[in-house]
């Protein structure tokens, strides 16, 4: 489902483009049937019903390239809110939880502290040596707020096998 909605929202600006276009062709044919006749009462059935229908369609269009605009900027929102509330759940974390002592959130002082340092990515969280985030910078919790987040283990280094200090 997720898939499909993907799939109209991005279809929205091509068919509001399509609209516009043959809004364009309407007009532009009204507008010759209209010029190839010599009086008014024959011209005005070839305006109004070429002309009213290609200002419908350019007017369609337009709506649906506004809404397509409207639905990719409220999607780009919603990613930067839910990366931001993952952001501050970990400083909370951070703050209030026993790591407040430790002034930081350092692997080394979570792990001297709670002995079940994880590092956090977008999805997972991993151990602090695995091979899949070497290089990265990426920020440093526990495993418990890791799970709270939602956040999967890694299936490569499993971080959830470590072993907590009693």
């Amino acid at each position: 489902m997720p898939a499909m909605k993907q799939t109209w929202s991005r279809l929205g600006g091509q068919l509001g483009m399509g609209c516009i276009g043959l809004g364009l062709l309407a007009i532009g044919i009204a507008w010759n049937g209209a010029a190839g006749i010599d009086f008014v009462q024959g011209q005005l059935p070839y305006l109004l019903s070429g002309g009213f229908l290609g200002l419908a369609l350019v007017v369609l269009g337009a709506a649906l390239i506004i809404t397509q605009g409207g639905r990719r900027d409220r999607a780009m929102l919603e990613a930067q809110l839910r990366e931001l509330n993952q952001s501050l759940g970990r400083l909370a974390t951070a703050i209030g939880g026993p790591l407040a002592a430790n002034g930081g959130m350092s692997a080394a002082g979570i792990s001297a502290i709670s002995g079940d340092a994880v590092v956090v990515g977008q999805s997972s969280f991993h151990r602090p040596g695995c091979r899949l985030i070497d290089g990265k910078t990426l920020d440093t919790t526990t495993r418990n707020a890791a799970e709270a987040e939602g956040l999967s283990p890694c299936r490569v280094c499993r971080p959830d096998e470590l072993e907590t200090v009693a």
